[in-house]
């Protein structure tokens, strides 16, 4: 946000904690949205200029859905910290309808890829960071051949692996410097209260309850609450581990700055058999790019370029635009997969 100025070209809609549209894609930025979006804990907003113009960022779902998702999620969490208070049963229905048609959007989506840059706000961060690791789940899911009721049950894990956060007290969990040995344990209880809500509170199915109870174990043996390892670990879990890794480590959080997903994805595959598992990993590099669509990076050969495309498999070797110099250069493309004369060229860093 500190780089946006009032003329900027909004180059993606911009909506609100409780899914309202605040700013359409094309508007010029006023300086009342900068100081909005500031105040609202927004890390930063798509912006159209000359480098980005023709460069479309395709979305996972639509808006929408999206909005509604996250709305609904938060509703949900709250109903189940009081409990009593409201009736959690609708809401919960609602999600299911809303995972059904995430489902078979994905489902509908043959060539899927996970381009977005998270732009989370402070407030609202866990409701929108369960949203994407259940969107990076069930893709994930269906990469793995799920059937489509299977991958409908791990949207619910993964929409809900932390709710037992909502049990945990705020100031711990908003807490800007190292936790203390004894506030640690304290976060270390959310997998079991999560899965205590979603069994006894919402009667959910075993797989529901168990990826969310296990998503913190590790592939080796020394994550919690259980201490599971392998394939001991529940598929779900598996999953959920990985998406809600790179989703963590991605975003803007009270107590630390985002990481860049390239070194999101490195650290990942770095952590392959130990954290992660190898199957879970395998298909995440075929569907999550190190290089979201948008971002700058710098080539091997010293010439500074655009992501203009991901594609499955190949995540690697996007199809880049030249950054020109001048307003006068002529748009100039480089496919690092498919161009001959680029084999030799890889990308050096995100700039």
């Amino acid at each position: 946000m500190e780089n946006c100025k009032t003329g900027m070209v909004i180059g993606k809609d911009v909506y609100g904690n409780s899914g309202v549209l605040l700013i359409r894609k094309g508007n010029p930025l006023k300086q009342r949205h900068i100081d909005s979006l500031t105040r609202f804990g927004y890390p930063g907003i798509y912006i159209d200029d000359e480098i980005s113009k023709g460069i479309d960022i395709p979305d996972v779902i639509d808006a929408i859905t999206r909005n509604r998702a996250s709305v609904a999620v938060q509703g949900l969490f709250a109903g189940s910290k009081f409990s009593g208070v409201i009736n959690t049963v609708p809401m919960f229905r609602d999600i299911e309808r809303i995972l059904e048609d995430i489902v078979s959007q994905i489902i509908a989506n043959k060539s899927i890829v996970f381009n977005m840059i998270s732009l989370k706000t402070f407030d609202c961060y866990t409701y929108q960071h369960c949203v994407d690791v259940g969107l990076l789940s069930i893709i994930l899911g269906k990469e793995l051949k799920m059937k489509k009721s299977a991958l409908v049950e791990l949207g619910k894990a993964a929409l809900f692996h932390d709710i037992g956060k909502m049990f945990i007290s705020k100031n711990i969990l908003s807490k800007v410097s190292q936790l203390s040995f004894e506030e640690y344990e304290e976060i270390k209880k959310h997998p079991q209260l999560g899965y205590d809500c979603l069994m006894n509170e919402l009667s959910q199915s075993h797989d529901v309850c168990t990826g969310a109870l296990h998503h913190h174990e590790k592939y080796e043996g020394s994550g919690y609450p259980n201490l599971a390892s392998g394939d001991s670990i529940p598929l779900f879990a598996r999953i959920i581990a990985v998406a809600d890794t790179y989703d963590s480590i991605t975003t803007n959080r009270i107590y630390k700055d985002s990481t860049i997903a390239s070194e999101a994805y490195e650290y990942i595959m770095g952590n392959v058999k130990t954290h992660f598992d190898p199957k879970v990993v395998e298909v995440f590099v075929r569907r999550i790019p190190p290089f979201p669509v948008g971002s700058g990076v710098l080539l091997s050969n010293g010439i500074k370029v655009i992501v203009v495309q991901n594609r499955p498999n190949i995540m690697m070797r996007p199809l880049v635009k030249v950054i020109k110099e001048t307003e006068s250069d002529t748009d100039e493309y480089i496919d690092l997969a498919l161009d001959e004369t680029a084999l030799s060229t890889t990308i050096v860093k995100t700039l």
